[in-house]
């Protein structure tokens, strides 16, 4: 498929990524959908590396779809796995850039607040590992 007519490479970096989004945003989102699935079911595997991995990568894909992707779980997930690897710094970084990101209008503002508290929790019981890092 050639994107050369709907994409205008040549254009300000904001309106390029304007563009990308509404021309390929759902191709990027069910992409970003299965690199997620793809992490949670390595999660349970206990394979926690590669399961950062995707997630990470998940979210690099994320920020190319339309605004209505759910980010705020894909960060979530990433600061769970960061404390069960004891990476307790990026776990905190992703934990702040959640809260930041928490819409207080969204149906499910207190569940995922409430899902963000559990976190906190986590983390408040992991600080003395921040030095080991």
């Amino acid at each position: 498929m050639n994107f050369n007519n709907l994409i205008n490479l040549q254009t300000n970096f904001l309106s390029f990524n304007h563009q990308v989004k509404e021309v390929m945003g759902d191709v990027f989102a069910r992409q970003a959908d299965l690199f997620f699935e793809r992490a949670v079911y390595q999660a349970k595997n206990n394979l926690e590396y590669s399961s950062i991995a995707d997630a990470e990568y998940a979210l690099s894909l994320a920020q190319y779809t339309k605004d209505d992707y759910p980010i705020v779980y894909l960060i979530g997930f990433l600061c769970e796995a960061h404390i069960f690897t004891n990476k307790i710094k990026k776990a905190k970084a992703y934990y702040n850039l959640g809260i930041q990101l928490l819409d207080k209008n969204a149906e499910d503002y207190e569940l995922d607040r409430a899902s963000f508290d559990i976190l906190k929790d986590l983390l408040n019981g992991e600080d003395w590992k921040e030095n080991l890092e």
